[in-house]
């Protein structure tokens, strides 16, 4: 089941986790530290408080992103800003019990690589957001070298997993999977996976991720033929997930599904993906 949060901008379409959304008001909005506004660097460093959330989840780049919130209510999320351009950041909470906070932190970042630098500012992982898309990933040293929000083994420069057979799949270009029930993915350490779907207007597009919460979370998002507009997601915190959609153009939509940051672990499942 979906549900759209209502921020004070374009809505997020996330699970609800089963629970009504006017228990939402119980849990605070997550609040964020201020940040400069014009940045020269590619990559946006969101810290901030969200006590009594679970994660925060942002929307404004690329994709929903997520962070767990650490247990002094505290987070930190570099966001990839690929192109320069305006980008506009919300934020919101989730509880332990799946709840999301009705509305968002809001902050606006401008990337123009001409702009001023901008002396000790540091990523989440404390490197120097300067030059961080020509920069190479170290595995050993701690540190988020490439800015992409992954550090060592969780960078997919260095982790050692074995991907599944789809692979390369690790962007909106991953070629059109037919419906049917596909056994035995993997999702490695900080990677991505993205499925292609053939659909027309008017059909419905039905995917579901079968795998243990106990193991690790996984999350998916439908994108639009445009390979950037969020359809529809599924977020919840349990196992399983699940999304329906009525496509509303002809063309190759895209699944992506993902694990949360952080996890140290490969993800396996099964996708069973139902289209006309």
């Amino acid at each position: 089941m979906l549900a759209s949060l209502l921020a004070c901008g374009p809505s997020v379409p996330l699970s609800d986790a089963g629970i009504d959304g006017s228990d939402a008001g119980l849990h605070p909005v997550p609040t964020l530290d201020s940040i400069p506004m014009l940045v020269p660097y590619s990559v946006a460093t969101l810290r901030g408080r969200a006590p009594g959330c679970r994660r925060i989840l942002v929307s404004g780049g690329e994709h929903v992103e997520s962070e767990p919130v650490l247990p002094d209510g505290t987070f930190c999320k570099d966001i990839r800003m690929e192109n320069p351009g305006t980008y506009d950041f919300e934020v919101v909470g989730q509880s332990r019990e799946g709840v999301f906070s009705l509305t968002a932190a809001m902050v606006r970042v401008v990337f123009d690589p001409a702009a001023p630098s901008i002396p000790g500012l540091v990523t989440c992982t404390g490197a120097d957001p300067r030059g961080c898309a020509a920069a190479t990933e170290i595995c050993d040293n701690g540190i988020d070298d490439d800015c992409n929000g992954r550090v060592d083994e969780l960078d997919p420069a260095c982790a050692d997993c074995v991907d599944d057979v789809f692979e390369e799949n690790g962007d909106v270009n991953a070629p059109i999977v037919p419906p049917g029930r596909y056994e035995g993915l993997t999702i490695c350490p900080g990677d991505t996976d993205y499925f292609g779907i053939s659909a027309r207007e008017g059909e419905t597009i039905s995917v579901s991720l079968f795998f243990s919460s106990s193991a690790g979370d996984l999350d998916m998002e439908l994108l639009a033929v445009d390979g950037s507009t969020v359809l529809a997601t599924s977020a919840s915190m349990d196992d399983d997930e699940s999304l329906s959609h009525e496509a509303t153009e002809t063309g190759k939509h895209r699944l992506r599904v993902w694990g949360p940051p952080g996890a140290m672990n490969e993800y396996t499942y099964v996708l069973r993906l139902t289209s006309p």
